[in-house]
């Protein structure tokens, strides 16, 4: 970033920022390009810890001095792609998008939002890509080690005086945050180790470490060729697989390094590689490539509806680019060398000022903006508001963590909801409930997985299941299990790993006998929730902006109630004699006696295409009022 230009950093940049773009404009074109971001970020760790030691050697380190370099190099263009963008999300949004929009800008202008797009959802879903600020979580990132490590190093050159001993501390935090990584991962955890920061802080280590190193000298022509074959094989190998319960980019962060490493101020046999004219030159505008290149994506195909066309991939790219190298020319240039600090932080402050007050205008607004009708922004206030845990509220449970409902109130949990995501979406109707009778819950995160210990989707869940279900057996403060669980998924496993068709429901119904009357027998009593009828549309994302967009009028919100019946008339049959009041029907709020209906004129009853929304969930506490 800072300093003499290097070949091959720029090369290693401009592979980074086209595989992004090239993942973020088709999935499927490039699956792994996403990774690119973690070749960012151990040349943002190699880079950083080289100019730190230069400058702390010479006596030239200042921390003022440090902090005003990034400010100058990261937040100019930073913020002409954030003013920019917002002028384009008033005009393009729904409502219910552009304050989720604005919330986004609060939290990238305080460069938290690796935070925000963790707690609020994720980053490989479709409704993922119709957030215009997504790719900035990765900046967040940046900006947390750009404020944390000079300190860090620092301190470890006051405290330490020999290489070996500060070699040693940088290994003990790429050794901590790599653990981290494969503990979240063992546990199904991935959002936390792709968003945060504590995560990734291996790859900036890694980067951190090799720069503490001297340049690795080989005359050998042979072994050196050799040597940079195997550093860019394992970037391109890691472009194209990962090893399974290990971090995605751990070949490709270990290739970077060796380059990085092998390369600094010295020619060798495949200099020459890294010369290639063009992609210098991305990499040059790689950061402004970065910054412009998700909203002009994410605006199109949210106008677009579906799978982006041709069309409007040539003019993504053209726009990107032309936006990028305008912004190098104009922006990232005269901010980085010419301008006077003063100018500098008074055009921050005032760009601050601007979308800070924008942005809250947008988010009290109820009705702003108003150019759709009151429906389709109604659809769209669904999306993404299935029941999530805040980052506060989790504890640990078992051998992972599980959610608290109704933090609030200082007693021990006594009921808890037990399954998948089918039964997580309930938690917005439990907490009103719990809420009202001054009572504690807990939702425990099955993920995809049954919560059956005999028949489940695979051997894992079964082992997931099995210690779950242990773990509320022994907990003598739960007196209450809710189950809920998907009852569409057909195709299960045994105990044997042999795979089961259930499309008859007669080994989910014994499966469901053995769970209800285990925890029976330890004194626990069991709600069962029943099946509900699905749109497999997405209502929230997609039906709201047809409606908005293309006119759409010919739209069916509903099924027929008899269809229902015909899928899910054996369990319910089965449950409703055996189990009576405990049996919970979800469907009987939907349905009137011909439909059953997936939204209203108030907004949609789901937030994708099978989870109920805060809006649907929150129809639900009437079940829970026993």
């Amino acid at each position: 970033m800072d300093g003499s230009r290097r070949n091959e950093i720029d090369f290693l940049r401009a592979i980074s920022v086209l595989s992004v773009i090239t993942f973020h404009i088709d999935k499927e074109i490039f699956p792994l390009g996403y990774l690119g971001v973690d070749l960012f970020f151990v040349i943002s760790g190699y880079l950083i810890t080289r100019n730190i030691i230069k400058s702390y050697q010479n006596k030239s380190f200042s921390f003022k001095q440090f902090y005003l370099k990034r400010i100058r190099r990261i937040l100019p263009a930073l913020l002409v792609v954030l003013l920019t963008t917002f002028l384009s999300a008033i005009f393009i949004l729904l409502v219910a998008d552009s304050q989720k929009f604005s919330e986004s800008i609060l939290t990238t202008l305080l460069f938290i939002s690796n935070f925000y797009f963790w707690i609020t959802g994720g980053y490989f879903s479709s409704s993922d890509e119709l957030k215009p600020l997504l790719h900035l979580w990765s900046l967040s990132v940046e900006e947390q080690f750009y404020l944390f490590f000079p300190l860090f190093l620092i301190l470890v050159f006051k405290i330490f005086k020999s290489l070996k001993v500060r070699l040693l501390c940088i290994l003990i935090t790429i050794a901590a945050s790599y653990w981290i990584n494969i503990i979240f991962i063992s546990k199904g955890h991935n959002d936390p180790i792709f968003f945060l920061f504590p995560a990734r802080a291996w790859q900036f280590g890694l980067g951190a470490f090799f720069a503490f190193l001297p340049n690795l000298k080989i005359k050998n022509i042979f072994y050196d060729s050799l040597y940079l074959i195997i550093a860019l094989g394992l970037i391109i190998l890691n472009f194209n697989i990962t090893l399974k319960g290990l971090p995605a980019g751990t070949l490709l962060s270990l290739g970077t390094v060796m380059v990085l490493f092998k390369l600094h101020n010295q020619k060798n046999v495949f200099s020459n590689f890294f010369n290639i004219k063009i992609l210098i030159y991305v990499g040059l505008i790689s950061y402004s490539l970065y910054l412009w290149h998700w909203p002009i994506i994410s605006f199109l195909k949210y106008i677009s509806i579906g799978k982006i066309s041709l069309t409007n991939i040539f003019l993504a790219l053209f726009l990107t680019f032309s936006f990028a190298i305008l912004s190098w020319r104009y922006v990232e240039q005269p901010f980085i060398k010419s301008l006077p600090t003063k100018q500098v932080l008074i055009y921050v402050f005032l760009s601050y000022f601007v979308l800070t007050l924008l942005s809250l205008i947008v988010l009290t607004s109820k009705d702003f903006p108003s150019r759709y009708d009151k429906f389709s922004n109604n659809l769209a206030k669904a999306i993404g508001s299935t029941y999530h845990c805040s980052i506060f509220d989790y504890r640990k449970y078992g051998y992972s963590y599980s959610c608290i409902i109704n933090k609030k109130i200082r007693k021990k949990p006594e009921i808890i909801l037990f399954g998948n995501s089918h039964a997580h979406m309930y938690g917005w109707g439990l907490k009103e409930i719990l809420i009202k009778k001054q009572l504690q819950g807990l939702t425990v995160p099955l993920n995809s997985c049954l919560p059956f210990a005999d028949l489940n989707i695979s051997k894992k869940c079964l082992f997931k299941a099995e210690t779950y279900l242990n773990t509320i057996i022994k907990d003598q403060n739960i007196n209450t299990v809710i189950i809920g669980f998907t009852w569409y998924v057909d195709d299960l496993i045994d105990l044997n790993g042999k795979t089961i068709n259930d499309a008859d429901y007669s080994e989910r119904i014994k499966s469901i006998d053995k769970l209800i009357l285990k925890l029976n027998n330890k004194g626990k009593k069991v709600y069962l929730l029943g099946p509900i009828e699905t749109p497999q549309q997405e209502l929230a994302s997609v039906l709201s902006r047809e409606i908005a967009f293309k006119k759409v009028k010919n739209y069916d919100l509903s099924v027929k109630k008899e269809n229902f019946y015909s899928k899910y008339k054996v369990p319910l049959n089965y449950f409703s004699k055996k189990m009576k009041k405990n049996f919970l029907l979800p469907h009987e709020i939907l349905c009137d006696n011909k439909k059953c209906y997936f939204a209203d004129k108030n907004g949609s009853y789901f937030s994708d295409t099978n989870h109920l929304s805060f809006y649907g969930s929150s129809k639900m506490k009437s079940l829970f009022n026993f």
